[in-house]
């Protein structure tokens, strides 16, 4: 037998044994979220988990925008730079229109269990369907950024006139857009990473966030009054280069979902127990924590609500608020 053929059943043997056993693959993350905030903490934990994995898998993460903000993060899952990346729904409308249909004003009930009683469900089937259609993005999983409140620099935010005027920076999404302009405050779309300096110079007068980007970005530091609008649940949803991952071995994905199902579960739990934690530490750093009637806020932007639930269809809104 040749030492040409011979090499080549080595090789041939080789290759069948590492693909049984699973080739060595490093995954990367990307994310925009500091320290403290449950996205940052769920990717730690699943480097750390995939650090001693047994099918080789491995994961490198880039947090707090080290490859740009989530419009970058978005497209360098796209094109296969990144391999996953968890950004804010309504930042992914832009790529996956059809996720835009949970950014309608006030859709919601609460934080803990109507937005998971969905997404869990065979409507969230549906729109990871159509998110990997328009994007050619695998969604991974839901996370949670929670509700969204709004913060000033100078307002107790009580009511909708209290808005009226002010400079707000909002996601550069047209729901979000609309429904600070139907308001009365002036909606002013800018990059995350900006937001600290616009409200320190009086760029902005005011912002929106949940409860922990306002405390983990420092925002209390330059917008110390802080209202609990509650005008927006906000999904943080995991996304993934589709052909990378078809590329793990099946004994990988099964080793990776396993982890992944972990962390998200950890995720969402962090975001509904720090809520307390959030609002007591704010008050003990001369936060005004005001608790505004939500129902004035919710008749203002009903023009909104009917804007979003006429284009993205009268049955799936109502299928989503009629979800228990």
């Amino acid at each position: 037998m040749s030492k040409i053929r011979l090499s080549g059943m080595f090789a041939a043997a080789f290759l069948l044994a590492s693909t049984t056993l699973g080739h060595a693959v490093e995954l990367t993350a990307a994310h925009v979220n500091p320290p403290g905030e449950p996205s940052n903490t769920a990717f730690a934990a699943l480097e750390k988990k995939l650090a001693e994995s047994k099918t080789g898998l491995s994961m490198k993460v880039f947090p707090q925008g080290q490859v740009g903000g989530e419009t970058d993060s978005i497209e360098q899952a796209q094109i296969g730079a990144i391999t996953m990346t968890t950004v804010a729904g309504s930042h992914l409308s832009q790529f996956a229109p059809s996720v835009g249909v949970f950014d309608i004003p006030f859709l919601f009930r609460d934080a803990s269990s109507h937005p998971w009683a969905v997404v869990d469900g065979p409507i969230g089937e549906e729109i990871e369907a159509k998110i990997k259609e328009e994007s050619g993005l695998e969604v991974l999983g839901w996370w949670s950024a929670g509700l969204r409140h709004v913060f000033t620099r100078e307002v107790d935010v009580k009511t909708p006139d209290d808005l009226k005027g002010q400079k707000i920076r909002v996601i550069g999404s047209p729901v979000y857009i609309d429904t600070f302009n139907a308001l009365g405050a002036q909606a002013t779309p800018m990059p995350y990473g900006e937001v600290y300096t616009a409200l320190a110079t009086g760029t902005v007068d005011a912002a929106e966030n949940d409860n922990s980007g306002y405390r983990n970005m420092r925002f209390y530091e330059q917008a110390p009054h802080f209202s609990l609008t509650g005008h927006f649940f906000l999904y943080k949803v995991v996304v993934a280069n589709a052909d990378a991952m078809a590329a793990l071995t099946p004994e990988q994905r099964a080793e990776f979902d396993e982890a992944f199902a972990e962390v998200t579960e950890m995720q969402r739990e962090l975001f509904r127990t720090n809520f307390e934690e959030d609002i007591a530490f704010l008050k003990e750093n001369g936060v005004t924590v005001t608790e505004p009637d939500r129902e004035a806020f919710k008749a203002a932007t009903k023009e909104v609500a009917d804007k979003f639930t006429q284009q993205y269809g009268e049955e799936l809104v109502q299928r989503i608020r009629d979800t228990q």
